[in-house]
């Protein structure tokens, strides 16, 4: 596709189906999606350098699986390494975003389907090495979070990473396959929306008025129960502008190790407490320094009552 041929395509997409809103993708000839002008794409570099190092730098045939892709842009840049990248996308004016940003580039590698990411099944897509869950978790309303993690975990062989925002306040319960899961509960939509208002709104759930955030404690226990062995928090390459209820997690699919030189763990998989227990370094705690002035007899003397109180 030559320069004046992406120019008149992305203009008649932008009359019918509205601008792009969130993936700048150079289209080749100095031309955008968005804004030739604008910075670099923080996300888009953590998210490909994260799915490189897990992938040990080898991305070429890796099948990846981008869900709730929007306009396409992770899928693309995966796709344009080597990988057969599929998006799932809900909303047919961001597919034929994806598609067209394809075709300008002459990716053949990358897939984008209409779809509900909520009908995630591997009877109907198949398994992935790799799966993009970016956005879209804190979209979804309880029951669907859970079988939606879950589903992500039946069609991962390798791993999945996941960009969501997470409730910090734990004051919502949910009950899942009986367990507790804590959250906050967010508005998506005004409850008087109709169908039609809801899928103009771009950036927000499809239909469910309302969605579930888990918090991090409960989000990292339902990944562990959904069959995910190890998940890590990345924070390099950096997004300085992150908020603070928003994580990326690389979550693996392995297989449960059991200790050979050690006494094994009786606990539910090692889960993690929804209030945490464990406290810093004792000279990093309150009056650390007040306390090293104190005699020796003094200091000993508090140790031991702080080990009897599990201090």
């Amino acid at each position: 596709m030559d320069r004046d041929e992406i120019v008149r395509r992305r203009r008649e997409i932008i009359e019918r189906d509205g601008p792009w809103t969130a993936h700048n993708i150079h289209l080749g000839h100095g031309l955008y999606t968005l804004d030739p002008g604008a910075g670099a794409d923080l996300k888009l570099r953590r998210v490909t350098q994260l799915v490189s190092d897990a992938a040990g730098g080898r991305l070429a045939g890796l099948r990846v699986l981008d869900l709730a892709c929007l306009e396409g842009g992770y899928a693309l840049e995966l796709a344009r390494r080597g990988a057969c990248a599929v998006g799932l996308e809900g909303r047919a004016v961001s597919v034929t975003k994806a598609r067209f940003a394809a075709e300008a580039l002459g990716i053949a590698g990358a897939e984008f389907q209409q779809g509900d990411v909520r009908s995630l099944r591997v009877e109907r897509h198949g398994r992935f090495d790799v799966v993009l869950c970016l956005g879209i978790l804190y979209h979804l309303e309880a029951p669907d979070v859970f079988h939606f993690v879950e589903n992500i975990a039946a069609v991962c062989s390798g791993f999945a990473v996941i960009d969501t925002h997470v409730g910090l306040r734990g004051h919502d319960t949910r009950i899942h396959a009986g367990h507790e899961y804590r959250g906050f509960t967010f508005q998506e939509h005004a409850p008087a929306s109709g169908a039609q208002e809801r899928l103009r709104s771009l950036w927000a759930s499809l239909d469910n008025p309302t969605s579930f955030w888990p918090t991090r404690p409960s989000l990292l226990n339902l990944l562990a129960r959904s069959g995910f062995t190890s998940v890590l928090e990345c924070q390099v390459p950096a997004e300085p502008e992150k908020p603070s209820d928003r994580l990326t997690l690389l979550a693996f699919k392995g297989r449960p190790e059991a200790l050979e030189t050690g006494p094994g763990d009786r606990s539910e998989g090692g889960l993690v407490p929804e209030r945490p227990q464990a406290l810093p370094h004792p000279d990093q705690r309150p009056f650390a320094a007040a306390r090293r002035l104190l005699p020796a007899p003094l200091r000993r003397f508090g140790r031991g009552i702080r080990s009897l109180l599990g201090g």
